[in-house]
């Protein structure tokens, strides 16, 4: 439950800190004078000025200054066009399993830098955290592909990399035998020492949906398939291998 409310808490600050939509006065080059809400389009071009009713759609060259509505608070049109083409993806879900499965549906939080090579093709690095038997960062290399250029989009993932194990084992199996013991019945509890959580390899293919409400900030929903095997060690050369089959479900949020 501690763990439960930490990332929730972290997930909702981090959510309110980034900026919301603005106010203020639009001055084009024409020398017309607007005030009203405004915002830039996904692909940086051109502005939407909400005002009087009306909505008006300008190109950046059209616009010389738009100002705050903060006294004293005027930057020119071009210095608040964010033109990097990186950005950043926080999520937040859950990894569901099965009834057979001793934690049904852990939770993961991640976060990854993106680099958006064409309009819509990205790569990127990540890490978050998990929670299974044990704890683990995962460390991935994200792809992505938006199916449209616009502010709303369906878009394929692909994250592959490693689960790094960040505490000692939790893991005590027993009644564990290994095959060369031909007694019978074979004795229990020949294995009962914890085993050293040792990590593993991971890949997370998935369908998702993301909506920019400006080109700063946007959120998205995703859904997929994440395979994992873990590695655990014990005495005696002893190795046992986990295999993970697991359904993500994540709320995101999408910022640069």
């Amino acid at each position: 439950m501690k763990k439960l409310c930490l990332l929730l808490f972290t997930f909702f600050v981090t959510l309110t800190a980034f900026p919301q939509a603005e106010k203020g006065y639009i001055y084009l080059k024409n020398g017309t004078i607007l005030k009203g809400k405004y915002s830039y389009s996904p692909d940086q071009k051109n502005v939407s000025v909400f005002t009087a009713g009306n909505l008006w759609v300008f190109d950046r060259n059209e616009i010389d200054t738009i100002s705050g509505k903060r006294v004293g608070v005027t930057q020119s049109f071009n210095q608040t066009m964010p033109d990097s083409k990186f950005f950043y993806r926080v999520e937040l879900g859950v990894l569901v399993g099965n009834a057979d499965n001793s934690q049904n549906a852990p939770f993961s939080m991640s976060g990854s830098v993106n680099y958006q090579i064409v309009p819509r093709f990205s790569v990127g690095v990540g890490t978050g955290i998990e929670f299974l038997k044990e704890s683990f960062l995962p460390v991935f290399a994200n792809l992505e592909y938006k199916l449209h250029d616009n502010s709303s989009s369906p878009y394929f993932f692909l994250k592959t990399g490693y689960q790094v194990a960040i505490e000692e084992s939790n893991a005590v199996y027993y009644d564990i035998v290994p095959d060369w013991i031909s007694i019978w019945p074979r004795p229990g509890n020949m294995n009962s020492e914890p085993l050293d959580s040792k990590g593993g390899f991971l890949i997370n293919p998935g369908l998702g949906y993301q909506h920019m409400f400006s080109p700063t900030f946007g959120m998205n929903f995703a859904v997929g398939y994440q395979y994992h095997r873990l590695n655990y060690s014990g005495e005696s050369d002893y190795e046992l291998d986990i295999d993970y089959n697991r359904l993500t479900v994540k709320l995101g949020i999408i910022f640069n």
